[in-house]
Parts: structure tokens; C-alpha cells; sequence
């Protein structure tokens, strides 16, 4: 929490006494507790909408995703191709979800940021993620918002990659072969070796994106650094929709595998911008019948052996320079007018504060 300005780092503290999931991870509320290592635990929802429903919980108190520090996001996401593998076939399951979710109106109830991971399979009666409805969406705000979004988000990703170099960010991109139609008939918002990113072809908010993966793969077939950058690129998508159409929350949701809502198995990674008056529920309510959850924690728990024992061989965490950070700043000017500023900081601790007044509202 050391990266966090103290007066943000006073808040969070005095957040920490009272809630729940630092409880938990501390051991004083009893939990099913599936996966523990340095930075994350991972344990059954004890009212889960679907069986299998776990929750991933980052050991130390932020209330959400852009607050973690850079060297907890890596690990987190970095890990989780593995754990959402070992959830898949903990329970024999063609598909799984991850849903993350940053502010109330997005379906956040807890102020210690978690996520959600739904393994899923045919006749589940779980389609949340169809996203087939038509939705009256103001096609001059769309239209502006698209062109903010393939504006910005390019940039954010340079700034990203940047931070993180990688020998296969060559600027030699090839289209997957299963991608191309999707490609021809929808709008580019950006697109690397490895990731596609469309607005969605039938949006349920503006700015609504979709993120596809170059190879047709599925999520427990993705590397640690592959995990990371999607997860890096759905992230800064958000930040972008957030601030950019100054939205009241986001949401970015996985699909990966079969399910009734994903026929074609494709992953895909959703990431939506979020209003109190736009009715979505993406987490649903509890199931009527609860499964045996010490038998379904046993079961998780098993599989999770795999992935906590590939940690023994990791390399110490990179550690991102903060210093080197680029912000991007969005103005109340139509697009046109718009112009993406890169503030340069000698104290970290300077930009955080910045970036905290925008997240925050401060």
C-alpha cells in the first residue's frame, strides 16, 4: 500500500477494521478456502449463484482494480490462465467466466476489491453473457466515443508495453484467421500481435468493447505473460470507457470455453462502461439449492495444487518503474478537439494522487 498517497493509504485503513474479507484472509471469519499464497487467496462464495462459484481476493485492502499496485496486478492476472484452468477441471467444466467488477452500479458489494469466477457448462440456466439484446444506444455519442477510444487506447498500450517490454511486440501483426470476418464487418479499436480489440458489434452500453486473442485459444491454454497483457489491455480499456465517457463504473468480463451464452468457445473479454439506470446484473443471485461446498472446495482444491507448486519456480516479481508512467488525460472537448496529454512525473507518489482524484472523483 506504500504506493498509495498517505491520506488515501489513512482511508483504506480505517476501511480495513471493519471489513469482512481482510477478516477472512486473516482468519477470523471462518471461509472455504481453496487457494492461499503471498498476494491472493481464493475461496467459495458461501451463497454461490453457480456451483463452483469462487472468489479471488488480493491479500491486502484495495477497493478496486486500478488501485493495486503494479506488482500485485502482474502476479494476479499472470496467474490466473492457471487458475481458472484448474477451476474448469475441478468441476469437468467446458467453460468458465471471470467477471470483475469496479464501483456499485457494476455490481461491486463488498469496498475490498475481488472477482468472480463461474465455471460453466451447457443447460447451466446461467446466460448472462448473450449480449444479444438491442439496446437504444445514442449513435452520436457512440460515434464520439469511438473515435476517443481509437485515439487513446493505442496510446495507453504503447505507454503499457513500454513498461513492459516483450520480444514479441515487433509491430508485425497478423489478423487471426478466425478473426478476420469478425474484423471486416466490425470497428477497430486497437490491435496488436497477440489481442484484437472491436467495439461490439451489438453494444449494450457505449463504448461497449470486446477483446479477442490472435490464436484460437482458450484460457487455461494462455502462458503467464499472455494472461498478463490481456488482462493489462481489458484494464486500461476500462480506465479509458470510465474516464473517457465518464461513466459511473465498469465491468470486464471473460468468457472462455462453451457455454449456452459462448457457443462458438471463443474467448472473448467484454469490457462495459456502467450507468445506475442501465439494469444489468452480471453476478445474478444466490442458487435456490446450495451445493455441498466442503465437497466442492475439496475438489477446487486439489487442482489448485498445480498451479500454487508452478509458483516455487517463478522468478522474483518485476516491479514496474512507476516513474515512467505516462497519464492520460480526457477533456470535456468534442473529439475532434481532444487532445491526449502524457504527464511526466518525478514523484510516483505525485501521479498516483492524480490518478486517485480521477478515479475517486476527488
Amino acid at each position: 500500500m506504500s504506493h498509495l498517497p498517505p491520506e488515501v493509504q489513512k482511508q483504506l485503513e480505517e476501511q480495513k477494521k471493519e471489513c469482512p474479507f481482510c477478516k477472512i484472509i486473516k482468519g477470523e471469519i471462518e471461509s472455504k478456502k481453496v487457494f492461499d499464497d503471498k498476494h491472493v487467496q481464493a475461496i467459495l462464495d458461501i451463497n454461490p449463484v453457480i456451483k463452483g462459484h469462487t472468489l479471488i481476493v488480493p491479500k491486502e485492502h484495495y477497493p478496486i482494480l486500478p488501485m493495486l499496485p503494479p506488482e500485485l496486478f502482474k502476479h494476479l492476472f499472470s496467474i490466473m490462465p492457471g487458475f481458472l484452468g484448474a477451476i474448469q477441471n475441478a468441476m469437468l467444466s467446458p467453460g468458465v467466466n471471470l467477471v470483475i467488477a469496479n464501483g456499485g452500479v457494476a455490481g461491486q458489494k463488498s469496498p475490498h476489491f475481488l472477482m468472480h469466477a463461474f465455471p460453466r457448462e451447457s443447460g447451466d440456466n446461467f446466460n448472462k453473457y448473450e449480449f444479444n439484446k438491442d439496446q437504444a444506444v445514442d449513435e452520436a455519442k457512440q460515434k464520439e466515443a469511438i473515435g476517443m477510444l481509437q485515439q487513446n487506447l493505442p496510446i495507453m498500450m504503447k505507454n503499457h508495453f513500454g513498461r513492459n517490454p516483450v520480444n514479441w511486440h515487433t509491430g508485425k501483426i497478423k489478423t487471426g484467421d478466425h478473426l478476420k470476418t469478425i474484423k471486416e464487418n466490425g470497428t477497430v479499436i486497437y490491435e496488436d500481435e497477440k489481442f484484437l480489440c472491436l467495439l461490439h458489434n451489438n453494444p449494450q452500453a457505449v463504448g461497449h468493447l470486446v477483446v479477442y486473442l490472435q490464436e484460437n485459444k482458450t484460457i487455461d491454454d494462455l502462458d503467464k505473460d499472455t494472461g498478463f497483457h490481456l488482462f493489462s489491455l481489458a484494464s486500461l480499456g476500462a480506465t479509458a470507457v470510465y474516464e473517457g465517457l465518464k461513466a459511473e463504473g465498469s465491468n470486464i468480463i471473460l468468457q472462455s470455453g462453451k457455454a449456452d451464452d459462448n457457443l462458438d468457445s471463443v474467448l472473448k473479454v467484454h469490457i462495459l462502461p456502467r450507468s445506475s439506470s442501465d439494469g444489468f446484473d452480471f453476478v445474478g443471485e444466490p442458487m435456490e439449492n446450495k451445493p455441498d461446498l466442503d465437497g466442492v472446495a475439496k475438489q477446487i482444491k486439489e487442482k489448485m495444487f498445480e498451479v500454487q507448486e508452478g509458483q516455487k519456480e517463478e522468478k522474483k516479481i518485476e516491479v514496474i518503474d512507476l516513474d515512467k508512467q505516462k497519464k492520460v488525460i480526457y477533456t470535456d472537448k468534442p473529439v475532434s478537439e481532444k487532445i491526449v496529454k502524457k504527464e511526466s512525473y518525478n514523484d510516483p507518489v505525485d501521479e498516483i494522487a492524480d490518478a486517485m482524484d480521477d478515479l475517486l472523483g476527488d
